[in-house]
């Protein structure tokens, strides 16, 4: 179902992250590259680095990252089973960039990931909604990094005290997710400390959700018989449910209030 909800093209994989459309972006697909350019862009990936993507997904960052420097060499961290195996099926893939040599997955757990290499750049996608420890994963991320090296974080933020995500989402969704508040990361400064920061309108994030929301009406004959673990009807108000709760929570205020935060940090 998620493959038809966030699309799959040749090279932006299903990615479960916002669009960037503020820069003129026309559909769900070009939204996605708009948000790795600025990605490339404000961690200054250049030819030749060594990246590590914690918590890559299906792999759609990293591909795509690939496809625009030669000699770019990944490695992807992740949890998922699941996502790995997809990930696994693309680097037999010849027409894909995860099967050019320069990329390696790793499947495990942060706290118990190990490398034999530092990297020269760490990027994380949306992940720290489900970190809970910020100081020990930012100890972790920093175990990794090579000197002069940088990380760059991409997350949730809200201008609210509370860091935990709706009742609704934590039953249904996402459980124990959090939406950080605007000063969370840079509050954690002992191994890591920020040296710049961003925060992206929540605007671009309703109309990604707006984006999925249609993309998942227009796939219901392809996804109804698929199991959700419940009767369908009942699985489809669920989730345009949390598509339209989500969707209306990042326009409220014209996408001021629940947005998007950008992080550059390095060594403390």
């Amino acid at each position: 179902m998620l493959n038809q909800m966030l699309g799959d093209w040749q090279v932006i994989y299903h990615k479960y992250s916002m669009g960037l459309w503020e820069d003129g972006a026309t559909d769900l697909e070009e939204s996605q590259m708009h948000m790795i350019d600025r990605v490339i862009e404000r961690l200054e990936i250049v030819d030749g680095d060594r990246i590590l993507d914690f918590g890559c997904g299906w792999g759609c960052v990293l591909n795509y990252i690939l496809s625009k420097f030669l000699n770019v060499r990944f490695t992807g961290l992740n949890l998922s089973h699941q996502q790995c195996e997809y990930i696994r099926g693309k680097m037999q893939d010849p027409q894909s960039y995860l099967s050019s040599g320069r990329f390696t997955l790793h499947e495990g757990d942060l706290n118990e990931a190990q490398f034999t290499e530092k990297f020269d750049k760490i990027l994380s996608i949306g992940v720290f909604c489900h970190v809970g420890n910020l100081t020990n994963a930012f100890q972790k991320l920093a175990s990794f990094l090579k000197s002069d090296g940088k990380v760059f974080i991409h997350i949730i933020t809200v201008r609210i005290p509370n860091n935990m995500s709706s009742g609704f989402t934590h039953k249904y969704i996402f459980p124990h997710g959090r939406y950080w508040n605007h000063d969370a990361v840079p509050s954690h400064n002992r191994d890591l400390k920020t040296v710049d920061r961003w925060y992206v309108n929540g605007m671009n994030y309703h109309k990604t959700l707006t984006a999925w929301l249609d993309r998942f009406d227009d796939a219901q004959e392809s996804i109804k018989s698929l199991d959700y673990g419940m009767d369908y009807p009942r699985f489809r108000r669920i989730w345009r449910f949390y598509l339209l709760l989500l969707g209306t929570i990042f326009a409220t205020c014209d996408g001021e209030y629940n947005e998007n935060g950008q992080y550059l940090m390095v060594h403390a």
